[in-house]
């Protein structure tokens, strides 16, 4: 008889090979020894250890898991087969460590009542959240619709088990809340507690649970039902008989869906009038989403002008020829701010400071917006404001619209003064 391992020694062997205990778990008994020992770091010696110390056996060169390595990996990711013995074995053990706390106060007893509190708490919502899972899995990956109702069926009788299961709990709880009542601990108070609504939450999800369960057998049968009328038809259809014994040809003509008839692609264009609608904005914008135009729209909108900031530029207007500039700024191939910025006025007109080139760069893009092109695109640049204070601008990159050139074409003199 071979000498138990350690718990240290268990550990330290199942982390040196958990890859290989990954490969075993995911694919249950179908891992031949050979492919294992094709592994990089897995020998003869590590698997005949692991076979020794019954981690894994070995059957006509097929690999697998131990039992209770299995189990216990399946009961601690809640995965696995629904087991309703682990909730019967605890509610026993809580009857049977009631009995003896009776007989004898022995602390030892409590914390067995403790336990088999907690456990029940555990395992009750973990067998739950194993037997939604698997309805789920068996409705969506079960191909058989037969075996797929015998599941679904097997799963609702396990649903019932547990609730008879939880009332029994909250029956053996509810009669010894006297006798809990008499034992001064703050634990056993809040462990109590908590497993009354848990046992509250399991009972509501499970019913919840079983209209699902319903719902699925109802689809299933209906599923199975047309099913068995296409297996029908497509005998008919081996047999050359679909079209003298039935009346199919009549109803699949009689059918308008769209997918019976040839698909027109529609090349009309929209006409400039519905654009202008408040259906036909709706349709543009869904549009330009769609084609990601709208990725600046998430920038947030200008602060509000400051009261009278047209009025920075008045006294420089009388002496400034706007639409000379701007005639200029059309040959030119820089931007408006940099053309503004850069742009050498005459004596008459003074050296205009940084702030009112700003100002004149806005009243030119509203006065001015027919001429001009807004690329979308936008620049900034730090300045050093008249109160000596570093600050950023951020601003519109707008070009010339060559196409909204004037006619006229001034002299130089005319093109910034009067």
């Amino acid at each position: 008889m071979k000498n138990p391992l350690s718990i240290k020694d268990l550990v330290n062997l199942l982390y040196q090979n958990k890859e290989v205990i990954e490969m075993l778990f995911g694919n249950k008994d179908s891992v031949n020894k050979s492919e294992i020992l094709a592994r990089e770091d897995m020998t003869d010696e590590k698997l005949e250890k692991l076979v020794v110390n019954e981690l894994i056996h070995e059957n006509n060169n097929i690999i697998s898991l131990d039992d209770r390595i299995m189990t216990f990996i399946e009961e601690f990711l809640e995965i696995g087969e629904v087991t309703t013995s682990f909730i019967n074995d605890n509610i026993q053990a809580l009857n049977e460590g009631l009995r003896y706390y009776h007989i004898d106060n022995n602390i030892k007893f409590l914390r067995n009542i403790k336990r088999s509190l907690k456990r029940i708490n555990s395992t009750t919502s973990r067998e739950v959240m194993k037997l939604h899972k698997n309805i789920d899995d068996t409705y969506k990956n079960q191909d058989n619709y037969v075996i797929k109702l015998q599941e679904l069926e097997k799963y609702k009788r396990k649903r019932d088990d547990i609730i008879n299961l939880i009332r029994e709990s909250e029956q053996i709880v509810s009669d010894a809340q006297g006798f809990f009542n008499t034992i001064v601990d703050a634990e056993l108070s809040s462990i109590v507690l908590e497993l009354r609504y848990t046992l509250v939450r399991n009972r509501d999800y499970l019913n919840e649970i079983q209209s699902q369960i319903i719902d699925y057998i109802n689809r299933i049968q209906h599923q199975s039902a047309i099913y068995k009328k296409i297996q029908r038809l497509k005998e008919l259809k081996d047999y050359e008989e679909l079209k003298y014994k039935t009346n199919y040809v009549d109803v699949v003509a009689d059918i308008k869906a769209m997918f019976f008839h040839k698909r027109i692609p529609l090349k009309s264009r929209l006409s400039l009038d519905f654009l202008h609608t408040d259906h036909g904005y709706q349709l543009t914008q869904k549009v330009a989403g769609k084609l990601h135009l709208l990725r600046n729209s998430h920038r947030k909108p200008a602060g509000r002008m400051v009261a009278g900031f047209d009025d920075l530029n008045q006294e420089e207007s009388s002496s400034l020829n706007i639409a000379g500039l701007v005639e200029k700024f059309m040959e030119s191939q820089t931007d408006l701010f940099q053309f503004v910025l850069d742009y050498k006025f005459p004596e008459k007109a003074g050296d205009l400071t940084f702030e009112k080139r700003i100002s004149l760069y806005v009243g030119i893009t509203i006065d001015y917006d027919t001429q001009l092109t807004f690329s979308g695109k936008f620049g900034s640049m730090n300045f050093i404001n008249e109160k000596k204070q570093k600050q950023r601008v951020g601003y519109a990159i707008v070009k010339a619209n060559t196409k909204q050139r004037t006619a006229k074409q001034p002299s130089k003199e005319e093109a910034a003064t009067s």
